[in-house]
């Protein structure tokens, strides 16, 4: 699958409002995504103000319309480059940036460019060549690994111009997860109320000879994305940005990552509605076991303790648990002292246990997610 039929994929989903949004089954998981980002962005902005940096550049690589433009806002950029292969994508995120209250003053600078990144040279784009001290992929860079020349196009272009000691941070499919999941179900599919993940090549998956590149496999989620999709597997990924000088921070999965970051954001957890109030009259999940473990949560609550919890029905924590999130920073210089960040300096990898994981997060209750 090419960049242009991505673009083109993508160019014509719909734009949906507020409204649109929350009639959606899984309105309750993208706030958990967005959350996430939100989380993410926080504690990368947290090492580059520790590089003694007041007005960052950020990168919003494969920026899609513009939906984390206010983080960058909170955040404190001075500047942020926005690069996309969908033109139309482009135009709504440069639309939506100018509809941002404090436009034109105020707010930070911003440059929007059409490329195709895993074939151009980004750098070629760039209006103002300064280095960059944060960049961000979210929920893309898996696209560009149809094969090994795309791949290390795209990484080049999003970590060539950042400076020692600045971070790249992102979200991608799990492929661990993924090849688990397909390979538990039938014919090299997994599917629930949803999601629905298709390996496309059956013998392969099942002789175990997944590639590097090129491991085809279709997701489509609450039947409003259906795009081809590869697999790019963590520890390649690892050594590709490697070859740039950049070390891992740490690598999770979201389920490791909501427990993580659950009491520090529990807050904004909440504003942002990332959480299903159960029980309630209208639950998002309709079929049978779709709120066991919150039920259970509920049945072990004492006395005069509010009967309700927040969680996320167990269709929308599968999908959920099908990503990860990650953060590497490139290497200083010789001689200069590293500062130490009290949230992200711990490198560390997360292995995803492969039995079926079912965590569930609670707003009324001070206790971290349970994991199973």
């Amino acid at each position: 699958m090419s960049a242009a039929e991505v673009a083109e994929h993508y160019n014509k989903v719909r734009q949906a409002g507020i409204e649109d949004r929350k009639e959606s089954r899984i309105f309750f998981m993208r706030n958990m995504n967005n959350w996430i980002k939100s989380q993410l962005i926080s504690d990368a902005m947290k090492i580059v103000n520790e590089n003694d940096v007041r007005d960052p550049r950020v990168l919003d690589i494969a920026c899609g319309k513009g939906g984390d433009l206010r983080k960058w806002d909170i955040s404190g950029a001075k500047h942020v480059v926005m690069a996309d292969v969908a033109d139309v994508s482009v135009k709504q995120a440069e639309e939506r940036y100018k509809q941002m209250h404090k436009y034109p003053d105020n707010i930070f600078s911003a440059q929007f460019i059409v490329a195709d990144c895993t074939k151009e040279n980004l750098e070629d784009h760039i209006e103002h060549k300064d280095l960059f001290d944060l960049v961000s992929c979210q929920f893309a860079m898996h696209y560009s690994f149809v094969d090994e020349s795309s791949a290390r196009t795209f990484i080049k272009n999003a970590v060539g111009m950042l400076k020692p000691g600045g971070v790249f941070i992102g979200t991608l499919p799990d492929a661990d997860r993924i090849v688990w999941a397909v390979r538990n179900g039938e014919a090299g599919k997994f599917a629930n109320d949803v999601c629905k993940i298709t390996y496309e090549n059956v013998e392969e998956l099942e002789e175990g000879k997944v590639p590097l590149f090129g491991a085809k496999f279709h997701f489509s989620l609450d039947e409003q994305v259906n795009c081809p999709e590869f697999l790019a597997h963590f520890p390649l990924v690892k050594h590709l940005l490697e070859e740039y000088e950049m070390e891992l921070l740490f690598v999770k999965n979201f389920a490791q990552a909501i427990q993580d970051w659950l009491e520090p954001g529990r807050r904004l957890l909440e504003s942002m509605k990332g959480l299903e109030t159960f029980p309630n009259n209208n639950l998002s999940g309709k079929g049978a076991g779709e709120y066991e473990e919150a039920e259970s949560k509920i049945e072990s609550l004492g006395e005069n303790v509010p009967k309700f919890v927040g969680t996320l029905s167990k269709s929308e924590w599968e999908a959920i648990c099908m990503y990860l999130v990650f953060g590497f920073q490139k290497k200083k210089a010789e001689g200069k002292e590293e500062s130490e960040s009290p949230q992200l300096k711990r490198a560390h990898v997360e292995q995803v246990d492969t039995k079926e994981e079912k965590v569930h997060t609670t707003a009324s209750e001070e206790q971290p997610p349970n994991q199973h």
